[in-house]
Formats: structure tokens, sequence, C-alpha cells
């Protein structure tokens, strides 16, 4: 005697829906993935031919230095020196690039919205202020079609739809009548049909992302084990709650509009109240006013260049340059370092609070997150990706250190009137992009999930306790 779920699973097998959605889903996710591999290939190649240029500058000043040294050419003007510490420093910077990880393309996250590459100088506007990019802001209020946007909006729709009618199907064509005159819980029937629709539904699930990732040359390990286990655990808690819902005993029409309700919810109204109460309550100041506190300091301090660099050989009486005969050759640019101490104090108070303000709001975020499944596994998803906010902050953290690396190899060797020669290009600073120092949150998400699925059927045992004994789901 076939028990129910065998009976189940032998219906859906006969079934050409299971087809289809497995057809369907499998080319959504296909797209979604091939669509963020296009997204993560523009990025490397923007890194590689920023990266190219770079070197090729590094080549030619380099060449023409030796040349230089050895008398084989004739010496440019000044400003175009490259032996001059203020021109190499200034137009052969290096490139720090923040490259893609390995699941990149399943998330674009923050990627639109921050620039990959910068290229430290010696002078010019902070790196700090200059972080973003331009982007489609068309695009941007809708988002990118990617695996993160499938799993995380049409996922639960598509749950929804396969299980919107559990019981109420079998009650509006008679055949509940039938089931609970056997010897068998409503609870226990009910819930055997779930589990075999979520296997069912999981086995698409699986196969689908991984062919895809495959298809998109993408390495397949423990990351991806991780993001299997997230989207398996967020299926299971929208089968649950459709279980809930069928749990009352209402019409199929009622049960999809609830189900609705429920989705427009925890995967809308939740994620917006969140971000923007995040947005609301530590708001992020202007980069325009802080790029116009910026040149507001710089131009105070141009008046004053020659008593800024007073003091400031003062407070640095290291940088004073021993031969007091020669004048230097880097005089002008003396005095802008000089006054760069008082543009960064100046400046030092907004960028202070724009850093306080997006740590703030991250921390809110990642506070709040548990309101909402969509949020756990939005999360987690940017976190697999590597285009977290914590991820650029962390990069933006990188960029300001090597830039300060860079700065202080040029400046103390200005002070000393010195030139750039051949063998001082291989002490230059180097950088190296690490994603070491960046936590992530994929336990307490996965067990936030799991919370969330326990909530669901605790809720389904307290419906089946008060109306499924009472009759009222079979009436």
């Amino acid at each position: 005697m076939f028990t129910p779920a065998r009976y189940e699973w032998i219906l859906l097998l006969r079934d050409r829906w299971i087809t289809i959605l497995f057809i369907l889903f499998f080319c959504v996710t296909l797209f979604a993935v091939l669509n963020g591999q296009e997204k993560v290939i523009e990025r490397k190649t923007s890194i590689t031919k920023v990266k190219e240029e770079a070197q090729l500058a590094e080549l030619k000043y380099a060449n023409d230095i030796d040349s230089l040294s050895r008398g084989l050419k004739t010496a440019p003007e000044p400003w175009l020196d490259p032996r001059s510490l203020s021109v190499y420093g200034q137009r052969a910077g290096r490139v720090v690039a923040m490259d893609a990880q390995p699941l990149a393309l399943i998330s674009t996250g923050q990627s639109d919205l921050y620039t990959h590459t910068v290229k430290p100088k010696l002078y010019g506007e902070a790196n700090a202020l200059g972080f973003s990019e331009l982007s489609n802001p068309v695009q941007l209020m809708f988002g990118s079609f990617d695996l993160a946007f499938v799993c995380i909006y049409l996922l639960p729709l598509l749950v929804l739809a396969f299980s919107y009618n559990l019981l109420s199907a079998d009650k509006e064509s008679g055949v509940l009548r039938l089931t609970i005159s056997q010897p068998i819980s409503l609870y226990k029937w009910l819930f055997g049909k779930l589990v075999v629709r979520f296997v069912v539904l999981a086995a698409i699930i699986v196969t689908s992302i991984v062919i895809s990732l495959l298809f998109a040359d993408a390495a397949i390990g423990g990351e991806v084990g991780k993001l299997l286990l997230l989207v398996l655990a967020y299926t299971f808690f929208w089968f649950s709650v459709a279980f809930l819902v069928n749990l009352f005993g209402a019409s199929s029409g009622t049960n999809a509009i609830a189900l609705v309700s429920v989705w427009v919810v925890l995967v809308l109204l939740i994620p917006s109240f969140i971000s923007q109460s995040a947005n609301t309550l530590y708001p992020v100041p202007s980069r325009i006013n802080m790029i116009h506190e910026y040149r507001v300091a710089e131009a105070e301090s141009n008046k004053k260049a020659s008593e800024l660099l007073d003091g400031y050989l003062r407070d640095h009486p290291e940088l004073a340059s021993k031969d007091s005969t020669s004048k230097n050759q880097y005089s002008f640019w003396l005095k802008y370092f000089a006054s760069v101490e008082v543009i960064q104090a100046a400046v030092e108070p907004v960028v202070s609070v724009y850093d306080e303000a997006l740590e703030e709001q991250q921390q809110w975020v990642s506070q709040w997150r548990v309101l909402s499944p969509a949020v756990l596994l939005q999360n987690s998803f940017n976190e697999l990706a590597g285009t977290s906010t914590a991820h650029y902050q962390a990069f933006r953290k990188q960029v300001v250190t090597f830039s300060e690396a860079w700065r202080s190899f040029f400046i103390p060797r200005m002070f000393r009137n010195e030139s750039m020669k051949p063998e001082a290009l291989k002490s230059l600073p180097q950088h190296t992009y690490t994603v070491t120092d960046v936590s992530t949150h994929f336990i307490t998400d996965f067990i936030g999930m799991l919370v969330f699925v326990a909530i669901a059927l605790s809720g389904s045992l307290l419906v089946h306790r008060r109306f499924v004994d009472t009759g009222l789901t079979t009436a």
C-alpha cells in the first residue's frame, strides 16, 4: 500500500508541470549567472586595462630615467622630466585594484556604486573623497538581474505557486474528505506532501545553480556549498509559510492573496524600511559638501603657503635640507605638502562624520537584518560574492593606506632635493588587495534562516491544534 508521500511523489513525476518548472527555472538561473559573469568580465577587463596602462607608463619612465642618467637622451622640460620626483610620483602611480572574488557573479551588491581601481597620486583631492563611479541611475533604481535577485525575489513566488493550494485543491475537489476518512493525521499528511514538493524543487534548484555556475566557469567549492545551504533554507522557509497558510483551510484564492501579502512584507517592505530608516537615522554628508570644504581649505592654505612651510619644517626637522646654499627644485610642491596637514585638519570633521555615518548605517542594517529572511540571504550573497559594503569599506581603507605610503616615499626625498634614480624604482611601494580583514556572517545568517523556519512550523502546530482538530479546515 502506497504511503501518502509516495503517492504525492508519483503524481509529481507524472505531472509535465515539473519538467516545465525545471526548464523555466534553469533558463532563468542560467541567464542570471551569465549576466553576472558578464559584469565580472567587464570588471576584470577594466582592471587589467588600467594595470597594463600603468605598467607601460612605469616601463617608459624607467627607460627614460635610465637613458637620461647615462646621458643618452636630452633632458626635457622640468615639468616633463621623469627624474623629477613630482613628475614620477604624480604620473606613474601604482594601481590599487579590488580584484573580483570567485563568486562575484552571484551578486552585484555594491559593485555598481564604487570604483574598483584607484591610482594614488602625490597631490590632488583626497582618495577618500573620490571613491564612487558614475552609474546608470535607471539600472541602480531597478537593480541587476543576477542570481541573488532570482533566489531572493523570484524563487519565493515559485515556491508559493507550487504550494499555495496544497490543501485547498484537494478540499475543493472533494478528495480531502476521502483522505481524512482514513486513519491518518491531516497534519502529517499535509507535511508529507510539503516535504516531497520541497525535495523536488530543491533538486531543481541545486541542479540549476550548479550547472549554471559550471557553465560560467565558476569554481565549485565550499563557498558554493554555503550558497546552496542558504538558498535551500530560504526555500524551505517559504514552503513552511505556505504550509501554515494552508492549514487555515481557506480557499485557493484566499491562500494565494495571503501568501503574496507575506511575500510583499518580508521581501519588499521590511528591507525597504531597514534601508530607509538607516539613511534617515544616520544620514551621510554630501560628497559635494566634502569636496567644497576641501577646496576652500586648499584655497586658504595657498594664501599662506610660506608660513605653513616654515611651521611644517619646525614640526618635522628631519625633513629640512642640510644644504642651505642650493635652491630646492620642488619648492612649490614643498609648500603644497606643508599645507596638506592644514587641509586634512579642516576636512577631517566632515570625513569623520561620513565614515561614522557609513559605519552606523552598516551596523543598523546588520542588527535589524534578522527581521527578514530576504535581508539575511542578500547579506550572505554579498559577502560570498565579495561585493558587500564591508568589502568596499575595507578596500577604501586599503586605498587610503597605500596612498599615504606612496606619498611617504616621495615627500622626504623631495625635501632632500633628490631626483628619481634607476635603483630607487625597486623600492617603490607595492600593493596587494586582501579580503582577510572582512568578517562574514554566514553562520548567523543561516541560523537566522532556521529560526524563521522554526517560527513558521511552530505557527503551523498552533493552527493545527486550534482549527484542524475542531474540523474547521474540512468544512
